[in-house]
């Protein structure tokens, strides 16, 4: 199991955004600087998470971004699948390209593996917005 660069930082990102909760938007610039983040990588990010209704933006000279739900409804697990386009937890997993050390058919190991996916969804889940920012 891997967790991609693109959640990490969404997830700083986003933990800036959770601590200022209703207080007022924050611009990617400010939100950048705060986490020593690339600014357009952090864009790239936001997007996703616009486009998946995580957050919004608010036009003008105090604009920024808003989470569009409250931090303990925000969880790892709606970051991931907003940011990462494959999220995967094994090489053997449906989808996967690379089949080089597999029987090309659902085997034993599928079921376990599936198990073990449904678990880490279960737990990633589990863990909201609120209690990362508790953490910091």
């Amino acid at each position: 199991m891997h967790i991609s660069t693109k959640t990490g930082y969404a997830v700083r990102a986003l933990s800036e955004l959770a601590k200022e909760a209703g207080a007022k938007p924050l611009s990617i610039a400010e939100i950048s600087s705060r986490q020593n983040l690339p600014t357009k990588y952090i864009e790239q990010i936001f997007s996703k998470l616009k486009k998946k209704g995580l957050i919004s933006s608010i036009h003008g000279a105090r604009g920024g971004y808003v989470l569009n739900n409250p931090v303990h409804e925000i969880s790892l697990r709606d970051i991931m699948e907003a940011v990462d386009e494959n999220i995967s937890y094994s090489y053997c997993m449906p989808g996967r390209e690379n089949t080089d050390y597999c029987s090309g058919k659902p085997c034993g190991f599928s079921d376990l593996w599936n198990e073990i996916k449904e678990d880490l969804d279960n737990y990633f889940d589990s863990i909201k917005l609120d209690k990362i920012i508790e953490r910091l």
